[in-house]
C-alpha cells in the first residue's frame, strides 16, 4: 500500500514472510507469549501485521506475536514492510518504573550497579544520555548513576540485573517520569536506543531485554485479521499470497488520527484501521 493515498506519507507493504526469516530484536516474556497463544487460537487470526524493516526483515515490534505463532507451528507470518531508516519512523526508549519498592531493593541496586549519588536527577539522566554512565536510578528527589565502565550491548546485562530483583515493572515514557516520581515509583533510566543497534540486535541475535524499544510508525496498519489457515502449510506460498491480496483488497479501512485508542493502547501515530 502506498502512502500517496494519505498526503504522501510513509509507505508500507503487507505481505507474508516465512516465520524463520523474521528476526526479533528483543527478548520476550514467556508469560505474555503463553497468554497470546491462547488468544490467537481462540480468535483464529493474526490480528495485526508485524512491522519489519524491508531490507533486513528485522522485526521492529511484535516479538510476542512472532513467538506465539512459532509456538502454534505457523509456517509464515503476516508482516508490514517499511523502510526503517525513513526519518518519519522514530525509535524511543521504554523506562522501567517500580511501585512499592523496598529500601533493601535500592540498597542492593546501589551495590550491584555501583551507583553513585548525583547532585540532582538531571545530572544522573545527563550522565546516561551523554554516555558517561550506562544506566541511572531515579527515586524521590534523588538521582544515582552507575559508575561501571560498561558500553554497547553490555549495558543490557545491567538491565537484566535490575529485572532479576524486581517482581514487576511498568514501561513508561520520558514524559511520564515526573508524575511517576511524585507517585512514589523507582525508575530505571536507560540510554535511548539507536536504529543501527536495533538492526544489529536482530541480525546477530544479541537481543535487547524485553520492553526496551518503542517505535512510532506513521500510518501503522492494524486489525487486518489474517486467518491462521493462511499461515499454515495448508496452502503454498503463491496461493497464500493471492488470498492475502484479496483479503487486503476487500477489507474496509480508515485512518485514525494520532493519540487514538486501539486494542487498549493509545498510539502516538496515525493508524490505518482495517475492518473498522
Amino acid at each position: 500500500m502506498s502512502s500517496n493515498s494519505w498526503t504522501d506519507q510513509l509507505s508500507f507493504t503487507i505481505t507474508f514472510l516465512k516465520i524463520s526469516e523474521v528476526k526479533p530484536h528483543e527478548e520476550i516474556i514467556e508469560k505474555n507469549t503463553s497468554e497470546l497463544v491462547k488468544s490467537i487460537k481462540k480468535d483464529g487470526v493474526q490480528i495485526d501485521p508485524v512491522i519489519v524493516d524491508k531490507n533486513t526483515n528485522v522485526a521492529l515490534d511484535g516479538m510476542h506475536r512472532i513467538s506465539a505463532l512459532k509456538a502454534i507451528d505457523a509456517k509464515r507470518i503476516m508482516v508490514a514492510k517499511v523502510d526503517y531508516f525513513d526519518e518519519k519512523i522514530k525509535v524511543h526508549r521504554w523506562l522501567r518504573a517500580v511501585r512499592n519498592f523496598s529500601t533493601a531493593l535500592l540498597d542492593e541496586l546501589k551495590v550491584v550497579l555501583e551507583l553513585k549519588k548525583a547532585s540532582n536527577q538531571l545530572e544522573a539522566m545527563q550522565a546516561v544520555d551523554n554516555e558517561k554512565s550506562p544506566i541511572a536510578i531515579l527515586v524521590g528527589n534523588t538521582g544515582y548513576f552507575s559508575s561501571l565502565n560498561v558500553t554497547g550491548f553490555e549495558r543490557f546485562n545491567l538491565i537484566r540485573e535490575f529485572d532479576k530483583r524486581t517482581k514487576e515493572y511498568s514501561g513508561i515514557m520520558e514524559k511520564e517520569i515526573e508524575q511517576h516520581l511524585k507517585n512514589g515509583f523507582l525508575i530505571l533510566y536507560v540510554k535511548k536506543p539507536k536504529k543501527e543497534e536495533v538492526i544489529n540486535a536482530g541480525i546477530t541475535g544479541t537481543l535487547f531485554p524485553p520492553k526496551s524499544t518503542r517505535h512510532v510508525i506513521p500510518f501503522r496498519p492494524v486489525n487486518l485479521r489474517c486467518p491462521l489457515e493462511l499461515l499454515s502449510g495448508k496452502f503454498n506460498d503463491q496461493e497464500a499470497s493471492e488470498m492475502l491480496a484479496r483479503l487486503i483488497g476487500s477489507s474496509p479501512k480508515k485512518v485514525l488520527p494520532p493519540y487514538s485508542m486501539y486494542a487498549g493502547r493509545i498510539y502516538e501515530e496515525e493508524l490505518v484501521l482495517y475492518n473498522p
